[in-house]
């Protein structure tokens, strides 16, 4: 976001400031805990993707977050269940098709295509491109422009930001973000 305080914030949360805003749900705690979940995705990947010059790094790291995104959405501990992965890319672009329009019709060629071509072989396969210019997609050329994927995907997260803000504790969508935090927190956990 703007200042230094929000860089600070991601490097200082403790998994007990997590768990006492959890505990707390009052005004502050959702607060603090939009602020967590938002800078978490910005601080660690938006505001450095957006100065890559690589677009299939760029398109790897959106692939992480819009995987991730969605686990918080949906209160999911991770997607390592067999066909979780791609359900979480067909999820993601039929809630934000304003921001990824078409994208919706095509999400398990994105993914497959796209997402395990780069995660798991570094190269888009099936005659897919990434490119840094063109249209946000061009499904009859199959390409994707990772310069405005990022710029569509950094308003998402803003969007989902949104609506955590105008939404309560008791709603799906905060119960789901509650479970997620949960895990992250279990996460941090050293086994013995």
């Amino acid at each position: 976001m703007k200042n230094t305080d929000d860089f600070l914030l991601t490097q200082t949360i403790t998994v007990g400031q997590a768990k006492q805003w959890i505990t707390d749900k009052d005004d502050q705690a959702k607060e603090a805990l939009t602020n967590f979940i938002y800078h978490r995705f910005y601080n660690r990947y938006i505001k450095h993707v957006k100065s890559m010059d690589s677009g299939f790094l760029k398109m790897a790291v959106c692939c992480l977050m819009i995987e991730t995104i969605e686990s918080f959405k949906q209160g999911k501990k991770n997607t390592k269940p067999t066909g979780m992965g791609k359900k979480m890319f067909e999820d993601f672009f039929k809630s934000e098709k304003s921001n990824f329009p078409e994208f919706e019709s095509i999400y398990k060629e994105f993914y497959y295509n796209i997402r395990c071509g780069i995660l798991h072989q570094a190269e888009t396969t099936n005659g897919w491109r990434i490119l840094r210019s063109g249209k946000i997609l061009d499904k009859t050329n199959k390409t994707i422009n990772s310069e405005m994927f990022v710029k569509a995907l950094e308003k998402s997260l803003q969007d989902y930001k949104t609506v955590l803000d105008n939404s309560t504790f008791t709603e799906v969508i905060w119960q789901n973000a509650v479970k997620k935090i949960k895990y992250i927190c279990e996460n941090c956990k050293v086994s013995s």
